[in-house]
């Protein structure tokens, strides 16, 4: 973790980011992904909060990070902004299925990478009339990456006014998620969600000792060297945390599932 970020990286990541604007853009391709959701009421066709395990090492998969994660996507998909769906939650799950039952439910999912039939027509049994889908997620990637762009001012005679260094520390989240629809015994969406957040920050890098036009190369570089003791180079900024990361990437699924407006 760490390393720069390429420019045609940034680009896709921010065209990504950018993707998601309010409308009908996001019903349309839920509509080409998942008809089976784009078409239900999701006010009585609840969604289930199966879980969300981590497949990277860094980020840890304990039961407790677990529950958190599990926790935040419910949280995300009930709000507001995206209509208050009625969310199953983790918590409720617990309570139906047994707090071992649900964590090995977790590690098989984790281990085979989905949810096969006897697993889903034990859950449609078990959750009829509560939920007629049910989401797990993955937790794949999580990098840190950092950049950093030099800009000047120059006066009208060529000679440089001012510099300034913007160091900026982005941080990008990827999450498998699986919804599978309860009643077909079916997989009906398989998405990858992806949260992406960065800090910036900028810093006067202009000359302390201005250089004299008609020094050589010797006393500028003497020059140069004394500036960059006197104003050295700037640290980065702190990386966004993960848990925000992981939110940004779950408001991006809310935005497709959000209820269309009655007309």
């Amino acid at each position: 973790m760490g390393r720069a970020l390429p420019n045609q990286i940034r680009i896709l990541v921010l065209v990504a980011a950018l993707v998601l604007v309010p409308g009908c853009q996001e019903k349309e391709q839920l509509e080409k992904e998942a008809p089976a959701l784009a078409h239900a009421d999701l006010r009585v066709d609840r969604i289930a909060i199966g879980g969300v395990v981590s497949h990277v090492a860094a980020v840890g998969d304990s039961a407790e990070s677990r529950k958190n994660w599990s926790s935040v996507i419910g949280d995300h998909l009930a709000r507001e902004k995206f209509g208050k769906l009625p969310i199953l939650s983790y918590g409720e799950m617990g309570a139906i299925l047994g707090s071992d039952d649900q964590a090995a439910m977790l590690d098989q999912f984790k281990e085979d990478g989905g949810c096969d039939d006897d697993v889903l027509s034990g859950l449609g049994t078990m959750l009829e009339g509560k939920a007629r889908f049910i989401v797990f997620g993955n937790i794949q990637s999580d990098e840190v990456y950092r950049a950093e762009k030099e800009s000047e001012v120059v006066d009208e005679k060529g000679v440089t006014t001012s510099k300034t260094k913007t160091m900026t520390t982005s941080r990008t989240t990827a999450v498998r998620l699986r919804f599978y629809d309860l009643k077909d015994r079916k997989l009906v969406w398989d998405h990858l969600a992806v949260g992406q957040l960065a800090t910036s920050r900028d810093h006067d890098m202009s000359d302390f000792i201005p250089h004299d036009p008609k020094e050589g190369f010797l006393g500028g570089l003497i020059t140069s060297v004394a500036n960059s003791v006197i104003k050295p180079d700037p640290d980065f900024p702190p990386a966004p945390t993960f848990e925000a990361s992981l939110a940004n990437a779950f408001d991006n699924v809310g935005a497709y599932l959000k209820p269309s407006k009655k007309k």
